[in-house]
C-alpha cells in the first residue's frame, strides 16, 4: 500500500506546505536500516545520516602498495565501501574495519575471458544465427554460411571489432528434430570474411575442432555484455546441461555465489542489470535459439527478463538472507525487474544518466525501489557521477557553478533514507549502458571525494544531521490549480497485430493485452496499445515549460509462464508526449504492480500532444484512473533530521520556505562558501530552482 503522510517537520511554518490542496505525498520514505551479517561479523549500517560511500575507490591501485594504503587510510569515515577491489581488498577492510559495509561488483551475467573455458556452450546467450552451406572438416577454417549478414556486415567490420576483443562465433550441431545439440559445439575466432566466407580459427577457449554437416549446424554469434565479457542467457528457455543439468540463469547464480563465499564482502551489486537492451538494432538476441531475433521475448512475454528473477532466486537460495543482492537498474523501461529477492537497486548517474530534467521520473523509480524491495536491508541509492566545479572545474555555459547536482544527488539519498557515492567526470555525455563513452577520453575518474556536505562543513562529523525525525514531505505549491485534462475524452488505440480487450468508464480505463506481434523491438511494442485523449489531445503546453501529470494505475505483476510463477515482477508504463525528448529518446515510464497507486511525475513539455500511455510492455492488464495535468513541478521536497533539515527543490521556480526563527543556520564550508556560507537562517529561506540545501541546527 502506499503510505500517504501529512506530518508536517518541526521547524517549518505552516507556510512552507501549500495552505490547500486536494495532493498528498507520493510515497513514505523512511530510511530504516537492520543488522546484515558480512562473512567477519554483522555489521549494523548506521542509524544516522548522511551515510557517505566510496565507489571503486581502489581503481588501478595495486594491493599492498603505498597507494592503495594511502587510499585505504582516505575511507576510515566511509561507513559504506563499494566495489573494492581486489576481492581480498575486503578482506583486509573488515580486519581493520569490521563494521564497515563492503560490496564487490559483477556483470549482469557477463563472463570474462578468464572463465570462457568454464562456461557450458548452451548457457550462452547468442544472436539469430545462420546455416551452414558446406560439410564442415575439424580442419577446414573457411565457413561458408546461408545468410553471412546476420554474422558481420563486411570484412572492414570484422577487422574494427577485432582490434578491441576476438571476434568470437559458435558453431553448434543441429539433432534430428532440429534442435540445438550442445554436446556439438565449438568455439571460433573469425578473421576475415570475403564473399560470403568466413575464414576462422577454429576450436578456441578450450573447445576442439569438429564435423559438421551442411544445412545440420548453425553459426551465431555472441551477445556480449561488454567488449571482453559474453552475455549468459537469463531466458526461461535457456537449455538444461553442463555440470548439475542447471540453467544459465541457475549455473550464474551458482558461479556468483562461489566468488562472494571466497571473498569477505557483504554482497555484491550487479553493473548495468537488464530486463532488456536498449539499442536493440545492435543487440538482436535470440533467446531460444530458432535462427529467428526475438529480442528476449517469447509468446509477448520478456523471457530473458524473467529469467532474471530464476537468477536472483538461486543467488538468494546460496547466499542466503544476510548478504545484499543489488543491480545497477536506472530507469523502468531497460532496467531489471523484481522486487522479491533483491535488497534494491543503485542508479547510476543519478538522475536519467545525468539528465537533470529527467530527475522526477528518475526519483520516483528510486522510491519505488525503496519502498518496494523484500530483502533487508533495504539499499537502494542514487550515485552520483557527473562533472561539478569542486572536483571537475565544470561550469553551465552561462558561467554557473555545477555543484548542484552533487547536492541534488545526496538530498534524494537523505530524503529516501539511502547511502550516497560520488564519482567525478570531465564531461556531462555519459551512459552507464555504454562504457566506451567517457573512458576513451579519460572521463571517468574514481576515488575518495570528501564533501563538506558529507561532514558538515567545520562541524567535521560524519553523521551531522543524525536520525530521521520524520518521513519526507512533498511541497506542492509550485503547481498550479487548474487541471489542464478535466475536459479531456480518452480512448483505447490499438496497432496492427496487437489482440486487446479494453473496458472505460469516465475516469477509469482498463486494457488487457492478449497477444503482441513477435519479432518486433521491445520499444515498438510499448505504444501498440495505447490510451490517449480523443481529436490528437491537447496541444497547448508550451514547450519548454515544467508540467506535472497526475494519475492512478496498477497492473499485473504475478507472472505465470514457462512452467513457473513469478511474483511481484511490475509492469511498465510508458508515457510519451510530455517530456524534453531531445536529450534522450526514451520517454516517460513508471512501474505499475497490483496495488494501485498515485503517481505524480514532472517533465520539460517539448511542444508535442501530451500524454499518451503505453501499456504494451507485455502481455497482461493494466489499470489507469484519474488522469490530470498541471503546470508547475512537484518535486519540492523536506525532510527533517534530529540535527539539521534537508530541502530539495527541483522545480524550474525559487521555493521560499517559511522557517521558524533561531531554528537554523547554513552549514560552514570551504568548498561551496556561497551556498554554505553559516549564515543564520531567519523568517524564510530561499531554495534555489534545480538545487539543494543542507541547513545545521543552532
Amino acid at each position: 500500500m502506499i503510505n500517504t503522510v501529512t506530518i508536517k517537520p518541526q521547524g517549518l511554518s505552516k507556510h512552507a506546505l501549500p495552505a490547500k490542496t486536494n495532493f498528498c505525498p507520493l510515497l513514505l520514505l523512511t530510511g530504516l536500516f537492520f543488522c546484515i551479517n558480512s562473512a567477519a561479523q554483522p555489521v549494523q549500517p548506521p542509524a544516522t545520516y548522511p551515510i557517505a560511500m566510496t565507489f571503486r575507490a581502489f581503481d588501478n591501485l595495486k594491493l599492498g602498495t603505498e597507494a592503495f594504503n594511502r587510499r585505504l587510510d582516505e575511507q576510515a569515515p566511509y561507513p559504506f565501501i563499494h566495489a573494492a577491489r581486489p576481492d581480498e581488498a575486503a578482506t583486509i577492510i573488515h580486519k581493520r574495519w569490521p563494521d564497515k559495509i563492503v560490496t564487490f561488483q559483477d556483470a549482469y551475467g557477463g563472463i570474462s575471458p578468464s572463465d570462457y573455458e568454464k562456461v557450458w556452450p548452451g548457457h550462452l546467450l547468442y544472436r539469430a544465427g545462420t546455416l551452414i552451406n558446406h560439410d564442415v572438416a575439424p580442419q577446414d577454417t573457411a565457413l561458408v554460411v546461408k545468410d553471412p549478414m546476420l554474422i558481420v556486415k563486411n570484412n572492414k567490420s570484422v577487422q574494427r571489432i577485432n582490434k578491441k576483443v576476438p571476434f568470437s562465433l559458435i558453431i553448434y550441431a543441429l539433432d534430428n528434430t532440429g534442435k540445438p545439440d550442445w554436446s556439438q559445439a565449438e568455439h571460433v575466432v573469425v578473421e576475415a570474411i570475403k564473399g560470403g566466407q568466413l575464414t576462422v580459427k577454429r576450436g578456441q577457449w578450450g573447445s576442439k575442432p569438429l564435423s559438421f554437416k551442411a544445412g545440420k549446424a548453425v553459426v551465431a554469434a555472441h551477445m556480449m555484455f561488454w567488449t571482453r565479457q559474453w552475455q549468459v542467457n537469463f531466458g526461461l528457455q535457456s537449455p538444461r546441461g553442463g555440470k548439475d543439468n542447471l540453467s544459465g540463469a541457475e549455473w550464474y547464480a551458482r558461479h556468483i555465489a562461489q566468488r562472494l563465499a571466497a571473498a569477505d564482502a557483504n554482497g555484491v551489486e550487479f553493473d548495468v542489470a537488464r530486463w532488456t537492451w536498449s539499442n536493440t538494432k545492435d543487440h538482436p538476441m535470440d533467446v531460444n535459439n530458432d535462427l529467428v531475433t526475438d529480442y528476449g521475448y517469447i509468446d509477448g512475454v520478456n523471457s530473458f527478463g524473467l529469467g532474471g528473477q530464476v537468477f536472483f532466486r538461486e543467488l538468494r537460495k546460496q547466499v542466503g538472507p544476510d548478504k545484499i543482492i543489488q543491480a545497477d537498474s536506472n530507469d523502468d523501461a531497460f532496467g531489471v525487474r523484481g522486487w522479491r529477492y533483491l535488497n534494491g537497486i543503485q542508479m547510476e548517474s543519478f538522475p536519467a544518466a545525468n539528465h537533470f530534467d529527467r530527475f522526477s521520473p528518475a526519483f520516483l523509480h528510486l522510491r519505488l525501489w525503496a519502498e518496494n524491495a523484500e530483502a533487508i536491508p533495504h539499499i537502494s541509492y542514487p550515485f552520483t557521477k557527473t562533472p561539478t566545479t569542486i572536483f571537475a572545474n565544470a561550469k553551465l555555459p552561462d558561467g554557473r557553478k555545477t555543484d548542484f547536482r552533487f547536492r541534488v544527488g545526496l538530498a534524494a539519498a537523505c530524503l529516501t533514507g539511502m547511502p550516497h557515492p560520488f564519482a567525478t567526470l570531465q564531461n556531462i555525455k555519459f551512459d552507464p549502458a555504454n562504457p566506451k563513452l567517457g573512458k576513451e577520453e579519460n572521463n571517468e575518474q574514481m576515488g575518495v571525494f570528501n564533501w563538506d556536505e558529507y561532514h558538515g562543513g567545520d562541524l567535521n562529523d560524519w553523521h551531522w544531521l543524525g536520525r530521521p525525525v520524520g518521513s519526507a514531505q512533498q511541497d506542492l505549491s509550485d503547481l498550479d490549480k487548474t487541471d489542464l485534462l478535466a475536459k479531456s475524452a480518452w480512448q483505447w488505440n490499438m496497432a496492427t497485430g496487437f489482440n486487446t480487450e479494453h473496458k472505460q468508464t469516465a475516469n477509469e480505463f482498463s486494457a488487457q493485452v492478449k497477444n503482441i506481434p513477435a519479432g518486433i523491438p521491445p520499444d515498438k511494442m510499448w505504444y501498440g496499445v495505447q490510451l490517449a485523449p480523443k481529436q490528437g489531445g491537447l496541444r497547448t503546453l508550451q514547450k519548454n515549460r515544467q508540467y506535472t501529470v497526475e494519475f492512478q494505475a496498477r497492473g499485473d505483476d504475478t507472472w505465470h509462464y514457462a512452467g513457473q510463477t513469478f511474483e511481484r515482477v511490475p509492469r511498465m508504463i510508458a508515457i510519451s508526449g510530455a517530456v524534453n525528448a531531445n536529450k534522450q529518446d526514451t520517454p516517460i515510464t513508471v512501474l505499475a504492480d497490483s496495488t494501485l497507486r498515485t503517481y505524480r511525475v514532472s517533465f520539460t513539455a517539448d511542444g508535442s500532444p501530451t500524454p499518451v500511455f503505453g501499456v504494451a510492455e507485455q502481455t497482461g492488464t493494466t489499470e489507469i484512473r484519474n488522469i490530470k495535468l498541471y503546470a508547475g513541478g512537484a518535486e519540492r521536497w523536506s525532510r527533517e533530521f534530529e540535527k539539521g533539515l534537508v530541502l530539495l527543490n527541483m522545480t524550474d521556480n525559487p521555493w521560499r520556505v517559511a522557517m521558524k526563527k533561531g531554528v537554523y543556520r547554513h552549514l560552514k564550508g570551504s568548498q561551496a562558501p556561497e551556498v554554505n556560507n553559516g549564515q543564520p537562517v531567519e523568517n524564510e529561506i530561499v531554495v534555489p530552482a534545480q538545487d539543494a540545501l543542507f541547513l545545521v541546527k543552532r
